[in-house]
């Protein structure tokens, strides 16, 4: 019954649709077990999604533009069933033509550093990242949609936070729909994360100090905090693993056994 209880309080579905990704960022997080979903599957999880009252969904991967099915198509089925639609992107594919094609009512996309140097680094070396960043970002503020940053805070980035913070504002102040910024703490965990552990680890107690500067700032967007995902009582996951549906609370990170939807 308990469980029962928490999978009703789920907001958001957050669907995996594969596992590949244009970039090798440093503190990847996502496991290499991820298989393609196909189409009809994600169709499946959409009605699950519903079923279960959640109100948003998350097209993620990997790099859901990257996916070989018709994201547009998945989008539009989601909205039809009353479902907010959100992507999260590493930006690279989101050109304008693709923001108009897809129609998404958010996207997610990562912010961290202001330094492009830093940014860039983190981001596996893409040299210029930073400048399609922020080119993504002015088309989205002038086109008045909505978007949400993301931030994983480590090592290199823990004392820049406030430069972020004045440039959201910046942004805030020109029109920018900014929903939410994300705060994520590095974890040592996917194909990047672990063996970039020594490099990019921090404690919960610096996390938490400079998290909580960052929320203190009364930002006029929300401010969340992100320990650690699959501890989250408001999102479940979506992906599949040999041609099988599964769900959980990010339990893949832990190489446990999630629920399988598989009939």
């Amino acid at each position: 019954m308990q469980e029962e209880i928490e999978i009703q309080h789920r907001r958001v579905g957050v669907i995996m649709l594969h596992g590949a990704c244009s970039m090798s960022c440093l503190f990847c997080i996502t496991e290499n077990s991820l298989t393609e979903m196909t189409s009809e599957q994600v169709e499946e999880v959409l009605k699950i999604i519903e079923e279960r009252d959640m109100e948003s969904v998350v097209f993620g991967g990997g790099e859901p533009l990257q996916w070989t099915y018709s994201l547009v198509h998945s989008i539009n089925l989601a909205k039809s069933l009353g479902l907010h639609t959100q992507v999260g992107t590493n930006g690279i594919g989101l050109t304008s033509n693709i923001i108009e094609k897809i129609n998404a009512d958010r996207y997610i996309l990562p912010l961290d550093s202001v330094n492009p140097q830093v940014h860039n680094y983190l981001r596996g070396g893409f040299r210029k990242h930073y400048d399609i960043i922020r080119k993504r970002l002015k088309y989205l503020t002038e086109r008045g949609i909505s978007f949400t940053i993301s931030t994983v805070i480590c090592r290199v980035n823990i004392d820049i936070l406030s430069e972020i913070s004045a440039f959201l504002l910046h942004l805030w102040d020109k029109g920018a729909r900014i929903h939410a910024w994300h705060l994520y703490r590095f974890l040592p965990l996917g194909r990047n994360g672990f063996k970039n552990a020594n490099m990019l680890n921090i404690s919960k107690n610096e996390y938490f100090d400079k998290t909580e500067e960052m929320k203190k700032r009364d930002l006029p967007f929300f401010v969340y905090r992100r320990p650690n995902m699959k501890l989250s009582k408001e999102v479940d996951f979506f992906w599949a693993e040999e041609g099988c549906i599964k769900i959980g609370s990010q339990v893949w990170f832990e190489k446990q056994s999630p629920d399988c939807l598989c009939k």
